[in-house]
């Protein structure tokens, strides 16, 4: 489930049924396919619209209500047919998840009488203006494009402002950082820099011994030697069983520096070392084709090379982390202490409230 974080809020990774919220294919945990119908099996019966199907104390949730939401979302997904029944299940009980936390929230927001004035409106907007300028789309749009329509989802960003000024309120303000947890946090990060660098250090030596390695099998080949023998027996490539083959390609198949040289050498002829993520390459050329244009019956067909290489690995070097400022380190651990923080101010309400849902063994 991949929300952007536009629709106000704390809460968002919690309230994820919010406008704007995409799940896809893609999804390292896609939703498992449903198993093919039998010709035993029988159509479930129609359910009631008007089931509960969550109740906070005296406020309900009905089927219907659900459902809507349910059908918007997964019409917004594009999910393949055979994994609609699975997402359905998904959907309704993040829905009834999002209703109960919302309820309870909003709930002890009346309570505590809090109120959005417009200028915390302006903030909020202007934030998402400014999220929403690498998706080319303006605020409007936004709304308008929301899988649960656009009335729907500005009663969403109502609420999460409503939501957020709570929290801010009972929680977020009271988060203090203390200077020695700065100091500890900066001390790990200047230690894991000063093991990288370290390290860095020994793989600098193993890449120039390698370096040298490529140096002599170059020797070699210039001196006669047999190229496919050289790279059955050196190379770090798979193609290593084929003496180095890899066969035809065309531009965009390879690594720029990689394709660069290879477009650019003679038939037959080794050409200098060329230097990738992967390592160190001596290139063979064995055969070129030339672009050819479409004509009648014929497609066009792009610029080809056939070679082979032998590669000698490289390690790669460990990023240095930058080193943040005070105020950067204050932020990030006071974002961590406010999940931890927020997650026990909502189970504080969870505790004094009457609960129930249709999912048995959905965690609240």
């Amino acid at each position: 489930m991949k929300c952007a974080p536009l629709i106000c809020t704390t809460l968002a990774s919690t309230l994820m049924v919010a406008a704007g919220c995409k799940k896809t294919t893609s999804d390292a945990n896609p939703a498992p396919a449903a198993p093919a119908k039998t010709a035993a099996e029988k159509p479930q019966a129609a359910k009631d619209p008007n089931e509960v199907v969550a109740s906070v104390n005296d406020a309900k949730y009905i089927r219907k209500d659900m459902e809507k939401v349910v059908d918007a979302l997964i019409k917004a997904q594009n999910i393949p047919a055979a994994q609609v029944d699975e997402a359905r299940k998904y959907f309704e009980q993040r829905a009834v998840y999002s209703f109960v936390i919302k309820t309870l929230v909003l709930d002890e927001a009346k309570k505590q009488k809090i109120a959005v004035t417009d200028e915390d409106r302006k903030k909020q907007l202007a934030k998402m203006e400014e999220a929403l300028k690498g998706q080319h789309k303006t605020v409007d749009a936004y709304f308008k494009e929301s899988p649960l329509g656009e009335t729907a989802a500005r009663a969403e960003f109502e609420d999460g402002l409503v939501i957020d000024k709570l929290l801010q309120k009972n929680v977020l303000d009271a988060i203090k950082v203390e200077p020695a947890e700065i100091e500890k946090v900066l001390s790990e990060i200047k230690t894991k820099n000063t093991e990288t660098e370290a390290s860095n250090k020994k793989l600098d030596v193993i890449n120039a011994e390698r370096k040298k390695r490529i140096e002599g099998l170059k020797l070699q080949i210039d001196g006669g030697a047999d190229f496919a023998a050289l790279a059955k027996a050196n190379s770090d490539c798979p193609s290593k069983e084929k003496g180095g083959d890899l066969g035809e390609f065309t531009r965009g198949q390879m690594v720029k520096a990689f394709e660069d040289a290879a477009f650019s050498q003679e038939i037959g002829k080794v050409g200098s070392i060329v230097e990738t993520p992967f390592g160190y390459h001596l290139i063979k050329v064995t055969a070129k084709s030339p672009a050819v244009e479409a004509k009648g019956n014929q497609p066009a067909k792009p610029e080809t090379v056939t070679a082979s290489h032998i590669l000698i690995k490289t390690e790669k070097a460990q990023t240095i982390q930058p080193i943040p400022t005070t105020e950067q380190l204050e932020s990030h651990l006071k974002q961590q202490k406010s999940r931890e923080l927020v997650q026990k101010y909502l189970d504080g309400l969870k505790t004094g409230a009457k609960i129930h849902t249709i999912f048995p063994d959905m965690p609240l």
